[in-house]
């Protein structure tokens, strides 16, 4: 019985092949073993083209449940974790897989999580086609005829198949017919023996048919080849037939299989797995199955004696949920029908305890009659993290339906229950500052008792958020139950109250009741803390979500400021600014007092919030007077909780406004006081930790923007005095140049103003235009270094006399480079003599080269020469000075400076 069970075993789990893969911590593919393409369909080296994630693989409706067992594998470094689910391979087929996983990142060696995948859907297959290669072994038929007297051994040969006797012998058939003692010379020594009784016996007794198993050197081969004789004889023909074939596969299986029973049967009685043997002794009654043998893990699994359990039908041990669906799947494979081969079920211990055991079976013979061999690993520890890690996906995926923390609360509860098969529950979180309990999520009859916000009173909550686990066998008649809640609480209920942390951290508590007799179970306990934590977690990831909008909101209200202050010189809208941020945070009414050094006071500059007129409010403090005056004597904050009792400098208006708390804050900048900022609020002052840093960082803000602006106050209005000394000074330098020269009074005015007229109509950027007039200003400051009697003769100038005239240019340039005010401005003192065609002064530009300022310039400066009078003439009329220019054009001007300016003149007249 032992030997059929053991051999049934064999069948069951000796061609087992598993699957490798080794993945990285994002569950990338990095390596999978060959065999994937054989199991899977799938290209074992194709991780190595593409980035492949093994949860791709996994079956759509067990995605959640992988994607747990992922994060359980890199929570638990080093451990090894056994998981259950479906795989779809290449052909689309779905595959039950069991995994044994291992996170190894840690391993040098490694540096990776090893997954094992265990498939035996294909096993059937396996052993099918390896019985068919066994059983299509061909083999050489031959035929001796034995005269009388005869040694049979050495009868010569009558007959053999060529084909066969080639292949299984490696020599030709005719090598045996021509010498009889040629087979026994390749037979080995040590079994020739053996083969020659094996025929001298088959001729002893005719009819009978024996059998030898031997070794023979191959011809071909050159080496020994194990081959299996079936011999007869037949007296009245004399021939010994006979039929040899290859065994060497069978005798190597053979030796394999003595080598397994015995492994096998120590296997047996030591392996950790639950190993039945049952039938029916009665094939028309299903209640007659019986065990014909369990090893000992069976025994001492169940508690139970052998005895006992042969004793009644199987499925009396099997859990009442499970027991009809085991008990049909049993008898359906007793009829050679095809149910499932794998699954699991619960079974009751002798003490009454369940066990989950991942059972595989299978129909063997024993005793000429069918039975089934039942194979069960103690799952119990894997089943309990199975569903442990489905509650944790399940909430999880529950919390992440919604960012609002409400709504996230009542999918993680109702997702809570739903894991852990409770009846009612809530959720309870700490809120607020000072904080305070608020129920953010209820089910069932809990919803109807009244939760205390503070817990003075002992209770199932306030052990619960001291860090305590809960378990409330009667939560009616529980001591522990807070006693407004128990009129509230059904007869018949047994409950659990947890902790709920983020981190370390106690942020709230969970309720879980059902009813009776259930109990939750210390698995379930651990499954619930495990749902606890999650909750926690999210509600810290909502608080971080709501803490980084607070501070991204904060942020760019900073940022407002900022561009308020550099946007406008006046003071007044950048306090305005200020008050609207100020009031993102919980205040009331605010208030912004400017410091009068002159007069040692503090004057009333921005306010808001305040229920009376403003006309009506204090405009002015003096140092040291009130709150206000008292942080602007110190230097210091003034933070007054209750200005009932302290109400400061006007008590009355206080008391009329109803201001109870304020805070009153210095505005320094480079140890300069500028004035105070004060904020108020007619409840206590309950700004958070982070509102306060903020209410800080706008206090300094508002010093800065105080302080910047008034530097650049000053800045502008030394920038504007320096301007126009700077304005002055040209205009000196223009008219002493005028004066020398003997020019026109007023030329320098109208031929800067035409310049500008002109820069505009050709589209001169206006930044650009202060420098443009500077030039104009200057155009002939250079002639300051021409002596008199060249500057001044009233006649016609030598040439050595134009040439020193000609330097004029030059002596600007080298006069004024060094000024950076003017750097730009040079253009046009440098280069308002050159001429378009190249042949002006002092440089010779041509065209483009010459600046546009200057060609700008140039043709004003004629225009107004040839229009107005000079010593040596009279003034052109502007007819003939405009056709002067048109004819110029090309030549000594620019010819679209010149139609710009012909346009102009022509809209001007």
């Amino acid at each position: 019985m032992v030997k059929g069970a053991l051999v049934g075993f064999q069948a069951l789990v000796e061609n087992a092949r598993d699957l490798v893969y080794v993945l990285d911590a994002e569950g990338v593919i990095r390596y999978a073993s060959p065999n994937v393409r054989q199991v899977l369909g799938y290209d074992p080296e194709g991780y190595t083209r593409e980035t492949l994630y093994a949860l791709d693989f996994v079956h759509p409706e067990d995605r959640a449940y992988a994607e747990a067992a992922l994060e359980d594998l890199l929570r638990h470094p080093g451990k090894t974790r056994e998981f259950r689910l479906r795989l779809l391979d290449a052909w689309g087929r779905v595959r039950a897989v069991r995994v044994w996983g291992r996170n190894l990142l840690e391993d040098p060696a490694v540096r990776g999580i090893v997954i094992n995948v265990h498939d035996e859907t294909e096993l059937e297959e396996e052993r099918a086609r390896l019985k068919g290669v066994l059983e299509a072994l061909p083999g050489a038929v031959y035929q001796v005829r034995v005269e009388e007297g005869q040694d049979p051994a050495y009868a010569p040969l009558v007959y053999a198949t060529p084909r066969q006797a080639w292949e299984v012998l490696g020599h030709p058939a005719e090598a045996p017919l021509e010498d009889p003692a040629f087979f026994f010379a390749k037979v080995h020594p040590e079994d020739r023996a053996k083969v020659e009784e094996a025929v001298r016996r088959a001729v002893a007794h005719p009819g009978e048919v024996q059998i030898a198993t031997y070794r023979f050197l191959h011809g071909q081969k050159g080496a020994y080849v194990w081959l299996r004789d079936t011999l007869i004889y037949d007296p009245e023909t004399r021939l010994l037939t006979g039929y040899t074939y290859d065994v060497n596969q069978e005798v190597a299986w053979e030796r394999t299989l003595r080598e397994s029973e015995a492994l096998f049967r120590t296997l047996a009685e030591t392996a950790p797995a639950l190993i039945l043997l049952w039938q029916l002794e009665d094939p028309e009654d299903p209640a007659s199955a019986r065990l014909t043998f369990a090893n000992r893990e069976a025994l001492r699994l169940t508690g139970y004696s052998l005895e006992e359990l042969q004793a009644r039908p199987i499925w009396e041990f099997v859990h009442p949920a499970d027991r009809e669906a085991v008990r049909a799947r049993g008898l359906a494979r007793l009829k050679g029908e095809a149910p499932p081969t794998r699954y699991a079920f619960r079974i009751l211990t002798k003490e009454g305890e369940v066990r989950w055991l991942d059972y595989s079976a299978a129909r063997v013979e024993l005793g000429g009659r069918p039975a089934v061999l039942g194979v069960g690993l103690d799952v119990t520890e894997a089943k309990e993290r199975e569903r442990t890690l489905e509650a944790f996906a399940r909430v999880s995926v529950a919390l992440r339906q919604s960012e609002d923390p409400q709504e996230m609360m009542e999918h993680g509860l109702q997702a809570t229950l739903a894991a852990l098969e409770a009846e009612a529950g809530a959720i309870l979180l700490y809120e607020g500052t000072p904080p305070r309990l608020v129920a953010r999520a209820e089910r069932g009859w809990i919803r109807e008792i009244p939760h205390a916000p503070t817990l003075k009173e002992p209770s199932l909550v306030a052990l619960a958020l001291k860090g305590e686990v809960v378990v409330s066998p009667d939560l009616k008649g529980d001591p522990r139950v807070r006693e407004a809640a128990r009129p509230y609480i059904p007869e018949g209920y047994s409950g659990l109250a947890l902790p709920v942390l983020a981190g370390r951290e106690t942020v709230g508590a969970l309720l879980l009741a059902w009813p009776h007799p259930r109990l939750p179970t210390p698995k379930e306990v651990e499954r619930a803390q495990v749902v606890a934590e999650a909750l926690g977690n999210a509600v810290r990831r909502a608080s971080l979500r709501h803490k980084l909008a607070r501070r991204v909101e904060h942020l760019e209200a900073l940022r407002q400021v900022d561009q308020a202050i550099l946007a406008s010189l006046d003071l007044g809208p950048s306090l305005e600014v200020l008050l609207d941020k100020l009031f993102l945070l919980p205040l009331d009414t605010a208030a912004f007092f400017l410091y009068e050094p002159r007069e040692k006071a503090l004057r009333l500059a921005a306010h808001r919030g305040f229920h009376t007129p403003s006309p009506s409010l204090p405009r002015s403090l003096l140092l040291g007077q009130g709150h206000v005056g008292q942080a602007a004597l110190t230097g210091e904050k003034v933070a007054v909780d209750d200005l009932s009792r302290e109400p400061g400098s006007h008590p009355e208006f206080t008391r009329e406004e109803g201001l109870l708390a304020e805070r009153a804050y210095p505005l320094l900048a480079r140890g300069r006081l500028l004035g105070v900022l004060a904020a108020f609020t007619r409840r206590p002052w309950d700004l958070t930790e982070e509102d306060e840093a903020f209410l800080e960082t706008l206090v300094g803000q508002s010093a800065l923007a105080l302080d910047s602006l008034k530097v650049l106050q000053d800045l502008q209005k030394s920038q504007r005095e320096l301007e126009a000394a700077y304005e002055l000074t040209l205009w000196g330098w223009a008219k002493a140049v005028e004066l020398r020269d003997q020019e026109t009074a007023g030329h320098t005015e109208r031929v800067t103003a035409l310049t500008l007229r002109l820069a505009e109509a050709l589209g001169v950027p206006e930044e650009d235009l202060d420098d443009l007039r500077r030039g104009a200003i200057l155009h002939d400051v250079g002639k300051i270094a021409i002596p008199d009697r060249i500057l001044l003769k009233p006649g016609p100038l030598t040439e050595e006399e134009c040439a020193v005239m000609k330097l004029h240019p030059v002596y600007a340039y080298e006069w004024l480079s060094g000024i950076p005010f003017l750097k730009k401005a040079l253009e046009v003192p440098y280069a308002h003599h050159e001429r378009w065609d190249g042949s002006g002064y002092p440089r010779g530009l041509k065209g483009l080269e010459i600046p546009l300022s200057a060609r700008i310039f140039a043709v004003a400066d004629v225009y107004d020469a040839l229009t107005s009078d000079r010593p040596y003439r009279k003034a052109w009329p502007k007819e003939k000075a405009l056709a002067y220019i048109r004819e110029e054009a090309g030549k000594q001007f620019d010819p679209e400076v010149v139609e710009a300016f012909l346009k102009l003149m022509a809209e001007e007249a």
